[in-house]
């Protein structure tokens, strides 16, 4: 809901509802009335720019970008261009990276398991333990010398 989202981008930006309302010059029971309205198209714009956020973002819409991604994209443009191909070359390491740690995960998921034959396991374990038993008595039947 969006009223979850705008309370969530408030805490990340220590900041509370009545303080939004100040900053955007309206009234504070205009928070109240957002648990079970949307703001207008001007006033999310107004919210979204205050907090940092995108608007689709509030809006809950698929695909929409965090606001650690939004973040990003403005550190990102904020930068000059050395700072910008760092931080491209981290990202597609990074990338590469995890792409490479999803693909051995699935490999390991995909093999298939092995089966333990518990059958055959608890003969050759009987087979070794009596093996065990037959050793201990020739130690028992030779005379010392």
């Amino acid at each position: 809901m969006f009223i979850d989202r705008l309370n969530e981008a408030l805490k990340k930006n220590k900041m509370t509802g009545n303080a939004l309302c100040n900053k955007m010059g309206v009234s504070n029971s205009i928070y109240s009335s957002w648990k079970k309205n949307k703001p207008q198209a001007d006033r999310l714009t107004q919210i979204a720019n205050i907090l940092n956020v995108s608007v689709d973002w509030l809006l809950e819409r698929e695909g929409a970008s965090t606001p650690e991604e939004e973040k990003l994209l403005h550190d990102y443009k904020d930068t000059d261009e050395g700072g910008k191909r760092i931080i491209l070359n981290i990202a597609d390491m990074e990338a590469k990276r995890s792409r490479s740690e999803r693909e051995s995960l699935d490999e390991t998921q995909n093999t298939p398991a092995k089966k333990i034959n518990f059958v055959d396991l608890a003969v050759k374990q009987n087979l070794s333990y009596q093996g065990k038993e037959d050793q201990e008595d020739d130690e028992e039947l030779k005379p010392f010398a």
